[in-house]
């Protein structure tokens, strides 16, 4: 099922310019104005001394980390070669023949979207969306099987409800020490954003 969804995604490849090109711009390029992204909102938090916005960055850069260390513990254990190393595929994007269970895009760009989202909705929302639609088009240009995406997102997610539960609350603790006490120019109150008891304010 896994690898017949997969040709019914990238036998798209193609059938339009217009759509080849588009997916290869998504796969270059979203995953790099997420990370320019997070430096950006890191860098408007310290200039503007927004305690919340920080501590959302020093979190997200935090859970992406051991997003990022969990994702090659296990490509290491599973070792799935690509799609374009064990079957003929439409591969619009040269790609090293590097394990392709789980999807590295997936895992890194959930893991910037969810923190984000669990403060900020609707930019968080955007972010997801666009999580999604650049697994999509790595099935399409011929780097993943589907799964390798879905459970990407998956378990980074569960990962994040590990994060939510047991670790962000501690360095929540840390980032509340007199020494961090930046004064706070956001309309917010600064709390716990991530531990799971808290309720963060919805914009």
């Amino acid at each position: 099922m896994n690898y017949e969804i997969f040709q019914l995604i990238n036998n798209l490849a193609g059938t339009y310019t217009w759509l080849d090109t588009s997916m290869i711009y998504i796969v270059k390029y979203l995953s790099i104005v997420f990370a320019l992204l997070l430096i950006l909102l890191s860098g408007l938090g310290l200039y503007f001394k927004d305690k919340r916005l920080i501590k959302t960055c020093i979190h997200t850069i935090t859970f992406l980390g051991i997003t990022m260390i969990v994702h090659s513990i296990i490509g290491f254990i599973v070792q799935e070669p690509r799609p374009f190393v064990t079957h003929t595929v439409n591969l619009l994007i040269p790609h090293v023949a590097d394990p392709s269970f789980p999807s590295t895009h997936a895992m890194a760009m959930t893991a910037i979207s969810l923190p984000i989202l669990a403060v900020y909705k609707r930019l968080g929302s955007i972010l997801l969306s666009g999580t999604i639609l650049t697994g999509f088009a790595k099935v399409f240009v011929g780097h993943h099987y589907p799964l390798d995406v879905i459970m990407g997102i998956l378990i980074t997610y569960l990962l994040f409800k590990v994060y939510q539960n047991y670790l962000s609350s501690k360095i929540d603790t840390l980032l509340n020490h007199p020494k961090y006490n930046f004064p706070i120019t956001h309309k917010y109150k600064t709390k716990p954003i991530f531990y799971k008891k808290s309720k963060p304010t919805i914009e």
